[in-house]
């Protein structure tokens, strides 16, 4: 009886066991010496979704990880070997497929002679747990890389205990290994000394007062470099008397290096528009919206406090001017560039010119902008007046300083007429007087002397244009006949010099619009010089060639060519500056003329050295049609 009750109370006590082994919220289970599985509770199995035939042995692996199999494979192996407790971390697929993470325990139960007679271990759910400490560990990571990519170092610190945290990157910012033990004295320590009296003085009131700590200073690196740190501590503290902060520590030196260059760049080109008298300006074309410079300001007399709008500029523009800003801004609003032009403005007592230049931006958002600048170009314009005022008056000077060499011609041009005239009135007399008296021929004579008398005023009428102060109007003019009608003047001077000069003369050249008597004068400064040139030397051949021509642009051409002296060693384009001179007696004041009014007909004016001796001067009009009539359909 006893023995029998004895048996029942032991398989009571093992049916007791196994409920409380399958009520654990772990998963229990025990292995042969071997390892081989002969023992799960229920909730392992239940968790595999196992029968316990189908997880005895080894049965139970084919709910492990393929990834983690390998590695528990060896840590099991090794324990069994070693015969010593130990524990790996692996992950089991859950009967509905889902993969978790179990600390996996084991311990052996030994024998009298120390061998092992079973393994008993637990699996513990540590998925959780593992999903926290990735989630933690990619937090850090983004933390530290956030941290790396602005340049931004955390900081925590309690004054009452001196306890402080830096972060990797605040380390770097300040240039301290993280051995280093961080404290108040040594970020201190790094401060520049310009700065440290007043870093210390707001650390030191922070730390006393609790109060919040925004500030931006330097650091003196050991190696002498300069770094710019913005510190942002916020009190966490339970009240200002116990603080605790936490922070941040920025390395701003590239933002402050480029604050510096953009400060600096503003400046230059603040200056550089001082200096050039040219302001910028940026017009929002469809909301008006319109931004001076302080330059353009300036130049439009506004001051810096008054809003810019079209009322403020059109106020100020010259009234004769509006029509052609109002065309500009047309043609802006239509999207179309501004090309280079110019108005006037009035401001105060004073009329400015300005010169504008407008482009149109066109911005994704479908907007338009044009941004331009503007310069006050009144300066050199007033130049321009007075240099074109002098300009005249040097040629008026010319002409005069001409009369003297050309008086000799002018009488023998005067003489010719009005020595037919004495020759002819004195035959009309003796025809007139004969018996019976020759009508007809008296009646010719007449005419021939009523014809030496026009020509002797026309001689008289150009050489009135040619002296007088001013300028002739424009008219069509035959560069054929003006140049005879120079060749003629010089004559004289040609066969003094025993010169031989040819004509070349294109006849079909058209007539062009031009002042005739300024053209003329460039083509005898051309003569003179050339005369000039070949009497400066004794020997053969003394030639000069007069030739027009049509251009390779089809420009209407006229050369002097001469065998003078030449230009060789002297630049071509120097020759035609005021006061340049090749003469000793010159004043270089005639090529000066001759350019400006050559270019004031649209043409060119050019001189070169001829391949074997002397030099050729010359100059091209545009081929400008008056009225489609050739000289040889006048001829």
């Amino acid at each position: 009886m006893t023995s029998a009750n004895s048996g029942r109370d032991g398989a009571n006590n093992i049916d007791d066991l196994n409920k409380i082994i399958d009520a654990i919220p772990v998963m229990a289970w025990s292995t042969l010496p071997d390892g081989t599985a002969d023992f799960f509770n229920e909730h392992f199995l239940n968790f595999l979704g196992m029968t316990a035939e189908a997880a005895y042995g080894w049965g139970w692996t084919a709910s492990m990880h393929p990834d983690d199999l390998e590695n528990l494979t060896s840590v099991w192996t090794t324990l069994i070997s070693s015969m010593l407790p130990g524990e790996t971390e692996a992950r089991l697929m859950r009967f509905d497929g889902q993969y978790r993470w179990f600390l996996f325990r084991a311990n052996p139960v030994y024998a009298k002679d120390g061998s092992v007679t079973r393994w008993y271990g637990t699996n513990t759910d540590i998925d959780d747990r593992k999903r926290a400490e990735e989630a933690l560990r990619r937090s850090a990571a983004f933390l530290a890389q956030g941290q790396t990519l602005t340049e931004t170092g955390s900081v925590w610190w309690k004054p009452a205990t001196q306890e402080i945290f830096w972060s990797d990157e605040a380390y770097r910012v300040a240039g301290y290994p993280k051995t280093q033990q961080p404290t108040v004295e040594l970020m201190l320590s790094r401060c520049h000394p310009d700065d440290l009296t007043d870093v210390g003085e707001m650390v030191a009131r922070a730390a006393e007062e609790g109060a919040n700590l925004e500030l931006e200073h330097r650091l003196l690196m050991p190696d002498g470099e300069v770094k710019y740190v913005r510190i942002v501590l916020q009190n966490i503290g339970p009240d200002r008397s116990a603080p605790e902060f936490i922070g941040a520590v920025t390395d701003i030196t590239r933002r402050k290096k480029s604050e510096e260059q953009l400060r600096r760049s503003e400046m230059l080109l603040a200056e550089g528009q001082r200096i050039s008298l040219t302001g910028t300006f940026s017009w929002q074309v469809d909301s008006d919206e319109i931004t001076f410079s302080g330059e353009l300001r300036r130049i439009f007399g506004l001051s810096d406090g008054t809003v810019v709008d079209f009322d403020r500029i059109t106020e100020r523009v010259y009234h004769e001017d509006l029509p052609l800003l109002a065309e500009k801004m047309s043609n802006v609003r239509a999207g179309s560039d501004n090309p280079d032009y110019e108005i006037r403005l009035k401001v105060g007592d004073q009329l400015k010119h300005v010169r504008v230049v407008g482009r149109v931006i066109k911005h994704l958002d479908g907007t338009n902008e044009c941004i331009g600048a503007v310069q006050d170009v009144t300066a050199q314009r007033v130049a321009e007046e007075a240099r074109d005022k002098l300009r005249s008056e040097l040629a008026q000077i010319a002409r005069v300083m001409s009369l003297n060499t050309m008086a000799a011609a002018i009488a023998h041009e005067v003489n010719q007429p009005l020595a037919g005239i004495v020759t002819n009135a004195s035959t009309s007399l003796h025809m007139l007087s004969a018996n019976p008296p020759n009508v007809e021929g008296a009646i010719e004579t007449a005419r021939r002397t009523i014809r030496d008398g026009n020509r002797a005023a026309d001689v008289i009428t150009r050489l009135r244009v040619l002296f007088k102060r001013g300028t002739s109007a424009m008219e069509p003019v035959d560069i054929n006949e003006a140049t005879l009608e120079v060749v003629s003047l010089l004559t004289p001077d040609i066969q003094r010099h025993k010169i031989s000069l040819h004509t070349e003369l294109f006849e079909t050249l058209p007539l062009f619009k031009g002042d005739r008597v300024q053209l003329q004068q460039v083509v005898m400064n051309f003569l003179r010089n050339s005369i000039d040139a070949i009497g400066e030397r004794s020997q053969l051949p003394r030639d000069v060639v007069v030739r027009t021509e049509f251009a390779s642009d089809m420009a209407i051409q006229l050369s002097v060519e001469d065998t003078g002296c030449g230009i060789a060693g002297v630049d071509p384009d120097r020759l035609f500056d005021a006061f340049h001179t090749t003469k000793a007696s010159g004043m270089g004041i005639g090529l000066s003329i001759s350019r400006s009014i050559v270019e004031a007909h649209g043409g060119k004016i050019w001189a070169k050295a001829n391949s074997i001796v002397g030099a050729t001067f010359g100059f091209s009009i545009p081929n400008t049609k008056t009225d489609g009539v050739s000289l040889a359909s006048r001829s």
